[in-house]
């Protein structure tokens, strides 16, 4: 079962992600969690090598949606700072955020050509996995973090070493 779940891409952080082969690969459409990922957990502070990461996937042609189960005042603090569209409490692992971000970014359409980019597995992954998407977990960007989401990282690195010994490594 835990196959299922198994990221396709784990990567240090955003920057290492080869968007050009993303394309390759058919991916038009990036969901992209916030806190942790894009920026570390309870700041608002983006760093231009984001705002870079960004503009350059968009030059590549990807349309971009922010999801994050944060609350509407942050997410749309980020929002307007990235100028990109959000889906604010997203109940991720539920389905309805992603389907919201799927809706924005496919204007309506179902599609499958999309990645989910995100830093928790039990969120971001499942989420994205049980909706069939392709998924690229990266690591977080800081160990400060909401307290049940420090629980939920004590299993989350038994299952990326489960991962991880799967694939040899």
């Amino acid at each position: 079962m835990l196959k299922r779940f198994k990221p396709d891409i784990i990567c240090n952080n955003i920057f290492e992600i080869d968007l050009k082969k993303l394309k390759s690969r058919g991916i038009n459409y990036l969901i992209i969690d916030i806190d942790n990922t894009l920026v570390p957990w309870g700041e608002l502070e983006i760093k231009s090598e984001v705002f870079s990461w960004i503009k350059k996937a968009q030059e590549l042609g990807f349309r971009i949606c922010l999801v994050s189960n944060n609350q509407k005042e942050r997410v749309k603090k980020i929002e307007n700072v990235l100028g990109l569209p959000s889906v604010y409490n997203a109940k991720k692992p539920l389905k309805s955020g992603f389907l919201k971000a799927s809706y924005i970014l496919h204007e309506g359409k179902k599609n499958h050509q999309t990645a989910v980019i995100g830093d928790q597995f039990f969120t971001d992954v499942i989420g994205a996995k049980r909706l069939k998407l392709f998924v690229i977990l990266v690591r977080p960007l800081k160990e400060r973090e909401f307290f049940i989401t420090r629980i939920n990282r004590i299993f989350e690195r038994r299952i990326l070493k489960y991962y991880m010994k799967d694939e040899g490594k």
